[in-house]
């Protein structure tokens, strides 16, 4: 066991949730909303979900807003034409209750936002959050997380690891300084870790061997295999919006006579209009391309540029696909042809 981790005994969602808030947090956790699980604003352990292997929307969407306002303008007046960049009042946010795939997923887009230059809004937010995450202690089918080389009790992102016990309570393991910090400040919600403590771990085996894929991928282009794999697939993006390392947006202007703004909007490389030029020249015609580009973004572009994969295994993609395609059957077949 981690010399760090402490027991924290009792409702430890209500306990969290007590002391996030006596440090000025809003925090964010798994609710239900209508149809879909995602991470809303939460006070009460009441609405948090319990028994989950993972929400519908990832956490990307707490620092990453589907759609934000990014300046906004006026017409006519002492203003005419003058642009006023729009930067949200940030405060003090805490994550509570996602899982280690969603917190291992924000360090990409921490790149992501910072390649090149920095985005203010989401370096904002960031610098403002803290991750408190909950290990797996069951997972199903579509989880390939081991795969990516990321565990069920990862801690890679997390400020806290929370990992519930059978008896009640929870081990709390502090993950960054900003972590340890905290359990310091409030020490006497914790106590030893009662013997023995042993928390339940989700078993998630490794589907295939993911180091043989880029190479593959290097020399395979022009395959004829991702004719065959667009044969499934409608283009709807569903996985990208899903997917908690995808961060393609577009950016629009909003407007009338009177002003407008400029937005930035999620957007998806499976898009049939996403790389169209002005021209009407698209480089991506055909969804065999769209295709291609998305599983040799996560698998050998980003890895390029960044040293790593751009995926956690965290079967959003899968769950949710409206054609029923599978990321793991698509790469184990592209092993498979690796030999």
């Amino acid at each position: 066991m981690n010399p760090d981790t402490r027991f924290m005994p009792g409702d430890w969602r209500r306990t969290c949730l007590d002391l996030l808030a006596t440090e000025g947090y809003t925090c964010f956790a798994p609710a239900q909303d209508g149809e879909v699980t995602r991470f809303l604003p939460c006070d009460t352990p009441d609405r948090m979900l319990r028994d989950f292997v993972n929400t519908d929307v990832p956490m990307k969407d707490v620092f990453f807003p589907r759609t934000e306002t990014l300046l906004t303008y006026k017409l006519g007046g002492e203003e005419d034409g003058v642009c006023h960049t729009t930067h949200t009042a940030v405060r003090k946010l805490a994550v509570l209750g996602g899982r280690p795939c969603d917190a291992a997923s924000l360090g990409m887009l921490d790149q992501v936002f910072n390649w090149g230059c920095a985005d203010a809004q989401y370096n904002a937010r960031r610098a403002q959050s803290l991750i408190i995450t909950v290990g797996c202690h069951r997972a199903d089918e579509r989880c390939f997380c081991t795969t990516l080389g990321i565990s069920p009790d990862d801690t890679e992102g997390s400020d806290w690891l929370v990992q519930e016990l059978d008896d009640g309570g929870a081990l709390v393991t502090p993950c960054s300084d900003k972590g340890r910090a905290l359990a310091e400040a409030h020490a006497d919600r914790f106590q030893a870790p009662p013997d023995p403590a042993a928390p339940r771990v989700a078993d998630v085996p490794v589907r295939f061997n993911v180091e043989r894929i880029k190479p593959w991928l290097d020399s395979h282009f022009d395959d004829p295999f991702w004719e065959e794999t667009a044969m499934a697939c409608m283009g709807c993006g569903a996985c990208s919006y899903l997917c908690p390392t995808c961060h393609c947006f577009d950016i629009i202007d909003e407007g009338n006579w009177q002003g407008g703004e400029r937005r930035r909007n999620y957007d998806t490389c499976s898009a049939a209009l996403f790389t169209q030029h002005a021209s009407g020249h698209n480089p991506r015609p055909s969804q065999a391309s769209r295709c291609r580009n998305r599983v040799l973004h996560k698998f050998q572009y980003f890895p390029e540029r960044f040293n790593r994969r751009a995926c956690v295994g965290c079967g959003r993609c899968i769950r949710h696909c409206g054609a029923g395609r599978n990321l793991v059957t698509i790469l184990e077949s592209i092993v498979e042809k690796a030999g």
